[in-house]
């Protein structure tokens, strides 16, 4: 009795898994719509673009800043070969260059803010006397 419960089991489900499944498509094809420009704030534009440059710029500015602080240790200590570059870095001294590297990817960033600001500022004064 059981092993013809367990066959009669095996054959519905191998027979109902080589049915075809049907699905209906949807009425309307599912297209995603662009974005209006009244969407999001100009505040939120500004923000992302903030985001972008400073996340975007680090690298280099992590980069810069360790050739910076290994050339300035490797000079402060009247060019011993022992203070080559990248030989004699602590916990500190990667904290330093990260933090350095940081602040200076921020002020990028907001420089470009000041300046993209200033550009809406200009151009919303000329559409004004316009």
């Amino acid at each position: 009795m059981k092993k013809s419960l367990i066959l009669l089991i095996l054959i519905s489900f191998s027979v109902l898994s080589s049915l075809p499944a049907q699905q209906l498509p949807p009425p309307d094809p599912l297209l995603p719509e662009d974005y209006s420009p009244e969407e999001f704030p100009l505040w939120a534009y500004d923000l992302r673009r903030y985001e972008v440059i400073a996340i975007g710029t680090y690298p280099i500015t992590f980069f810069a800043s360790s050739l910076i602080y290994d050339f300035s240790m490797y000079a402060a200590n009247d060019f011993n070969p022992s203070y080559s570059m990248g030989s004699q870095r602590s916990g500190n001294d990667i904290g330093i260059i990260i933090g350095s590297a940081v602040c200076i990817s921020l002020v990028i960033a907001t420089v470009d803010l000041f300046i993209n600001t200033s550009k809406r500022k200009k151009a919303e004064k000329q559409n004004d006397e316009q």
